[in-house]
């Protein structure tokens, strides 16, 4: 029988988050002409600067696995351009989080998410710096397939720290014992166990079929 509750790790199990220049480039240039609109002229090397070096900050600050939001990240951005304004933080993460990056369903997720939400509580822990993930489950139909969705952004820490897999399981009404977390990467897994979760480490959702 499966857990009750069922939490999944979201990029590189559930779906293929792909970051490349590529991805990045695009953008850059998405924001070039949004900030043109707003009365600012910024070259894209200019605001590629900016951005990496407010990428560079966020890092440094993530080494205790703490985690910014993308409004922070975007006000460093513009900090570097020498711009002092909120509103057009927000409207530049808003850009960023919905354009830097391409992303594809993994395998036949879709389809085995579905198969698993009628017989069990299916909920995602994510170290994601925004929100992007829930557009993008829209966008492949599977948003309602899961009853919690637990982002790092929000919790203010990633994974494998505690506070975060207290907080999903706490959002689910679940407990340790009767929860049991998905992912493709050993330190989550081991973050999930520390805090008594069962957990499994797999690199596709079909590898689970049979057992869940």
């Amino acid at each position: 029988m499966p857990k009750p509750n069922i939490f999944l790790d979201y990029g590189g199990l559930i779906c293929n988050y792909d970051f490349t220049p590529k991805t990045l480039l695009r953008a850059h240039k998405l924001v070039r002409t949004h900030l043109n609109s707003e009365g600012f002229s910024f070259s894209l090397t200019t605001i590629s600067d900016a951005h990496k070096k407010a990428i560079k900050a966020y890092l440094e600050a993530r080494q205790d696995f703490t985690e910014w939001g993308m409004n922070k990240i975007m006000g460093t951005m513009i900090s570097n351009l020498g711009v002092d304004s909120p509103t057009l933080a927000s409207q530049l993460a808003m850009i960023y989080k919905l354009n830097d990056h391409d992303l594809t369903p993994k395998g036949n997720s879709p389809e085995i998410l579905a198969d698993w939400a009628q017989r069990t509580k299916l909920g995602i822990i994510s170290n994601l710096p925004h929100d992007s993930l829930g557009f993008e489950l829209q966008r492949y139909g599977m948003l309602d397939l899961f009853d919690t969705i637990t982002i790092s952004y929000e919790v203010g820490v990633r994974k494998p720290r505690p506070e975060i897999y207290l907080e999903a399981m706490k959002r689910a009404r679940a407990k340790p014992r009767d929860s049991l977390f998905i992912s493709h990467d050993l330190p989550e897994v081991e973050g999930a166990r520390a805090v008594g979760m069962e957990a499994v480490l797999t690199q596709s959702l079909e590898e689970m079929i049979g057992v869940i």
